[in-house]
């Protein structure tokens, strides 16, 4: 637990800060360096290159992760696994995100550049909706702050279609699963009860039944009375009654310890009721302490665990749309001091002093469209989150899909929606106060 905190503070600092704020520089630093960064190298870094060095830090602290327990269910056994394995919430999350990815697109799907008054929008009659640039036979662009508006939609359409989709799959599954983890915390001492049941020289089949009679109220009566019913009712044998894939009472509990301990009986019993009852009283006293384990590594693990969710889902999408605010901000002010500039004239640009200076280092077509740096910013928020997601899953309860894919449905729409918000309220009003403070120029 103490050799995961530092490594997962690494992950946050190297994996997530500082990248972020890296971002916020290179609108300045692309014209500094005379168009050498394009936007398409700030996506090979960015959404490549950092992801993939912290999925790998990720992985060597998970190494470190205190042994002793894990979670494994069996998913196919489960009657509703097909809903897991289903395309159609694939094609549902299309049908819902597309439409906002091609919003999304609409700088490059729009022909030309038109102006808002060709839109009849009374503001801004003669700027340009997206602000594309004319570089020689070229065009570079968009630079208008609506262009990085719309570019949030592109990361909310994947968020939405791995968020929908996920929780299509999961949804039903995830309450089996927690059906099947209230019983698990009752089955131990369930299964010393039945294990007494066995050492009094009750056969299998009986105490079955005995069990579901002494169980009721508690969750694991469903379970006990489930055999209990294929063995009277359906007349099938113990192990069909368990293990029967139509039928069977595993498949609606769809847990290892169970379907361990039980196949356990069934091999026991063989050598006799007085081996099934010891080996059942043994599994108990084992679970409990296996239990035991679990809580205080839980204890042991809360405080990383709850840090690497307020990153995840807060911490991260706050400051990467901030910075994103920032990117347009700071276009937004280059693009309108060479504007001025050109207004001017250059014979009496020299009245802007040092001011002229600067505006003549910093040129707009060189610069990274904030549109990109968004797009980047918003890829890379939602990557962070399948990471740290798969990661805290792991460190939580180990290895298991099912939890993951739950999981992520939840934290993708809590990250992108306050990115989006925190983007959208930034980028409006540093945009608003830039152009306050130009027009005092």
């Amino acid at each position: 637990s103490r050799a995961i905190r530092s490594p997962l503070t690494n992950i946050y600092m190297l994996g997530i800060i500082l990248p972020t704020l890296g971002l916020a520089l290179l609108p300045l630093a692309s014209t500094l360096l005379g168009g050498l960064i394009q936007w398409y190298h700030v996506f090979i870094i960015f959404n490549i290159l950092i992801p993939f060095f912290v999925f790998y830090m990720v992985s060597e602290a998970l190494m470190k992760r205190p042994g002793g327990y894990g979670e494994s269910s069996i998913l196919e056994l489960n009657p509703n696994y097909h809903k897991f394995k289903s395309r159609k919430p694939w094609l549902i999350a299309a049908l819902i995100a597309i439409p906002l990815l091609l919003i999304g697109l609409l700088p490059f799907i729009i022909p030309g550049d038109p102006t808002f008054g060709s839109f009849g929008i009374p503001f801004f009659e003669e700027s340009n909706l997206f602000d594309f640039k004319d570089l020689g036979d070229s065009t570079v662009g968009p630079f208008s702050t609506l262009a990085v508006l719309l570019s949030l939609f592109i990361p909310i359409s994947i968020a939405l279609f791995f968020s929908i989709a996920y929780r299509q799959k999961t949804k039903v599954l995830i309450k089996s699963r927690e059906k099947t983890k209230s019983l698990e915390r009752e089955f131990t001492n369930t299964l010393f009860q039945l294990g007494n049941r066995l050492g009094d020289g009750v056969p299998a089949e009986i105490a079955f039944g005995k069990v579901a009679s002494s169980t009721q109220g508690q969750i694991t009566h469903s379970f006990f009375s489930l055999v209990n019913q294929n063995l009277t009712q359906a007349g099938m044998s113990l192990e069909k009654a368990i293990f029967d894939k139509k039928r069977g009472a595993l498949i609606y509990y769809p847990s290892q310890l169970i379907a361990t301990s039980m196949r356990i009986l069934l091999e026991s019993a063989k050598k006799g009721l007085k081996v099934a009852a010891r080996s059942l009283m043994s599994i108990s006293d084992y679970v409990k302490n296996i239990e035991k384990i679990n809580q205080r590594l839980r204890d042991l693990l809360a405080e990383i665990v709850s840090d690497m969710k307020s990153n995840m889902t807060f911490l991260a999408p706050l400051l990467a749309g901030i910075v994103v605010g920032l990117s347009a901000m700071i276009t937004s002010i280059l693009n309108k001091l060479q504007q001025l500039q050109s207004g001017i004239g250059s014979a009496d640009a020299t009245g802007l002093g040092n001011l002229g200076n600067i505006i003549s280092i910093f040129d707009v077509t060189q610069m990274i469209p904030p549109y990109f740096i968004q797009l980047s910013i918003g890829i890379y928020i939602i990557e962070i989150i399948f990471i740290l997601t798969a990661a805290l899953v792991t460190v939580d309860s180990g290895k298991d899909i099912l939890k993951e894919k739950f999981e992520l449905s939840k934290n993708l729409r809590r990250g992108i929606l306050l990115y989006t918000i925190t983007a959208l309220a930034s980028v409006i009003a540093l945009s608003a106060l830039a152009g306050i403070a130009l027009d005092a120029l």
